[in-house]
């Protein structure tokens, strides 16, 4: 069955730049993500009690623990090059709850008589426990780490050692800063825990530190390349990754639990200890033994947040918020879309993120786009989606997708842009099978 659909409206040259670009990355170039890390030799991971659900965009307006070190070490020679972080792998009860509306302006609160804020921490790599970290203790802390040799430098290798002893796993889901590392980072999150009780390696790091322990993490920096995931291992690299997917969960696991000092290379960000350019180099050098699958595709940085309208089987609309950058299927599977299940992970290798985008109607067109309004001229959207042309694997998989018609496409080869959003916008659909 050989169905002929029309190729649609090609993007404009940036947005066909945007929906290119993974591949042009993947052949000649580096891609952005990789060296986007942050150029730390150490990660302070201060261990807070405080639900996520509670924390605010700025957590130096909740914290004055926080606030007091940001200000403290912002000028020092060696205390400045120092990361520092809050996650949620705390222990405890909370005495007082942090206001999550408050804004990075405001002041925190004064703490009660003899009261101050106290917290345990983990300083990595070199998995070193900070029991007591208190605005009163910190020069103590400042002194240890004054004290403590440089780093180690690990370079990429695939060399073997014994498998790390302790892995610890941040994963961003800071929202109230960034939507994105909230709607990327939490399934992420989740996926990861499910795969590491399924193997039986650890939990939570607020239950234990042996084994694998996870835990959420404050704002780590570049909310383009959510969801962002920091594994540590004990003895070993410390590694920052970018681009994460709910479906990486065991991939990224397997990266977190090996001998080797090798990266996930095509989401990797760096690496504690490393400089940018010593990223790209390690990159632009990895090894063949480290040759590229389809889980290794190049994906792009997300973009703004625009809004898509599905339509079901039945007729109902659902309105959903996507990312630039992402593709329609992980918009679509990331809201619980029904008649999309991705069975390949978006790889192009079955035909179960099939939709159908068929063209606007004259009528719905003509009466959405037009736009009067301080004297301009109608908007001239296409009649059909601007989306890229289907490539031949696209329509060789589409010859086993159920109800294929001129307008079917697979979910995961159409990239939202707001070119997409303003077509949808004017009365465009995207429509789900019913199987």
């Amino acid at each position: 069955m050989l169905l002929l659909r029309p190729a649609g409206l090609r993007l404009n040259p940036s947005a066909l730049a945007r929906t290119r670009s993974g591949r042009r990355f993947a052949s000649s170039s580096t891609p952005p993500v990789i060296g986007s890390a942050p150029q730390y030799p150490r990660h302070l991971v201060i261990h807070t009690l405080h639900p996520t659900s509670t924390w605010p965009s700025h957590l130096e307006s909740v914290s004055r623990l926080y606030r007091e070190l940001g200000r403290r070490w912002a000028k020092h020679p060696e205390l400045s090059k120092l990361g520092f972080g809050m996650s949620d792998g705390g222990s405890g009860s909370v005495e007082e709850q942090w206001d999550p509306a408050k804004s990075k302006f405001d002041e925190p609160t004064e703490s009660g008589a003899g009261k101050e804020e106290r917290y345990s921490a983990t300083l990595h790599p070199d998995f070193l426990h900070i029991p007591d970290l208190s605005p009163s203790s910190i020069s103590s802390f400042e002194s240890l780490y004054l004290s403590l040799p440089p780093p180690l430098s690990i370079q990429p290798s695939s060399e073997t050692t014994s498998a790390p002893p302790r892995t610890h796993i941040f994963v961003c889901t800071h929202t109230t800063r960034d939507c994105r590392c909230g709607d990327l980072g939490e399934p992420l999150y989740q996926a990861l825990l499910k795969e590491i009780q399924r193997r039986k390696l650890g939990g939570e790091l607020r239950e234990g530190e042996d084994g694998v322990r996870i835990a959420r993490v404050a704002h780590i920096g570049g909310h383009k390349w959510a969801g962002n995931a920091l594994v540590y291992k004990e003895g070993g690299a410390c590694d920052w990754y970018g681009l994460l997917r709910a479906d990486d969960a065991r991939k990224l696991l397997d990266y977190a639990t090996s001998p080797s000092s090798l990266p996930w290379f095509s989401r990797w960000r760096g690496r504690l200890a490393l400089t940018s350019d010593e990223t790209k180099a390690a990159y632009a050098n990895r090894p063949s033994a480290a040759a590229e699958d389809k889980s290794d595709q190049p994906r792009q940085e997300l973009g703004d947040r625009v809004e898509l309208v599905f339509t079901t089987y039945e007729g109902l609309e659902k309105r959903v918020l996507g990312y630039e950058g992402e593709s329609l299927m992980e918009t679509a599977r990331r809201n619980d879309m029904p008649s999309i299940l991705a069975t390949c992970g978006g790889h192009c290798e079955c035909a179960t993120c099939h939709v159908h985008i068929p063209p606007l109607s004259a009528n719905s067109a003509s009466s959405a786009v037009a736009d009067s309004s301080a004297g301009r001229k109608p908007l001239a959207l296409p009649q059909s989606a601007p989306i890229p042309e289907m490539k031949d694997e696209e329509d060789e998989q589409l010859e086993f997708a159920i109800g294929a018609d001129d307008h079917s496409r697979l979910a995961c080869q159409i990239p939202v842009t707001k070119e997409l959003a303003e077509w949808i916008k004017a009365g465009g659909r995207i429509k789900l099978p019913r199987y």
